[in-house]
């Protein structure tokens, strides 16, 4: 008996060792059980977007760049207190250092079953920005997985015509477009049930005097678009 419980305290010593070097050493960084890790997890899986109108004064301000933001966001700060964790659309506070090595701060909204996370700068909390009426009708695209078969094209005849006609016969083609352009918010519906409903607006290369707008699901795991409309930009 008395082995055992010698035994038992040296699995305790062991045990008690390994969470001070998991928090204390790796910062929690290694454990992809913890909470915000799962979190991070789930964000790097999608398209980041911050409103366009934002997105230029909260680089300058910060010192970033697409890159830049996109780092030290992993190692960011989730305050789950004051975060919206449970239901369908979900709201983490993130505080993180800038690229002025000052604290910088940012709301992250995900909605279940969409491929995007958009990025709040400019609201201090999850009660203001319930309050907040959006203003911008369009985001940046910040960052995307690196997944080069990301987007595919409905197998729809009507759909693969119109993309040869602007010039794009791949999905590979198609993909670098879409990410080269941009997020629309009034017309995507992301409270869409069962499944959000998302816009995207690009420039086709052979088309420039067109914008192509795509509708888009999230559908294992990768984006497929399903409907294609063309308008002639505003100058």
């Amino acid at each position: 008996m008395e082995s055992f419980w010698r035994r038992l305290r040296y699995y305790g010593l062991g045990f008690g060792l390994g969470l001070i070097l998991t928090f204390g050493i790796f910062n929690t960084r290694g454990c992809s059980w913890m909470p915000e890790n799962r979190v991070k997890e789930a964000m790097n899986k999608r398209l980041w977007l911050i409103d366009t109108q934002d997105a230029q004064s909260f680089y300058k301000e910060h010192k970033l760049d697409n890159n830049k933001f996109y780092r030290l966001i992993q190692d960011a700060d989730i305050s789950f207190t004051k975060s919206i964790r449970s239901g369908r659309h979900k709201v983490y506070d993130l505080t993180f250092t800038d690229g002025n090595n000052k604290e910088a701060h940012c709301l992250a909204r995900m909605t279940d079953e969409s491929f995007v996370v958009d990025f709040i700068p400019f609201v201090q909390s999850v009660k203001t920005l319930k309050k907040r009426k959006r203003t911008a009708s369009t985001a940046r695209i910040v960052h995307a997985p690196k997944n080069k078969n990301l987007v595919y094209a409905d197998d729809s005849p009507a759909i693969k015509e119109h993309l040869r006609s602007l010039g794009i016969n791949t999905d590979i083609q198609l993909q670098k477009a879409l990410l080269n352009g941009g997020f629309d918010y009034q017309k995507s519906r992301l409270n869409e049930e069962p499944r959000p409903i998302h816009v995207f607006y690009f420039r086709p290369t052979y088309q420039s005097k067109v914008f192509v707008y795509a509708t888009c699901i999230w559908y294992k795991d990768k984006v497929k678009v399903y409907d294609l409309k063309e308008k002639a930009p505003h100058f």
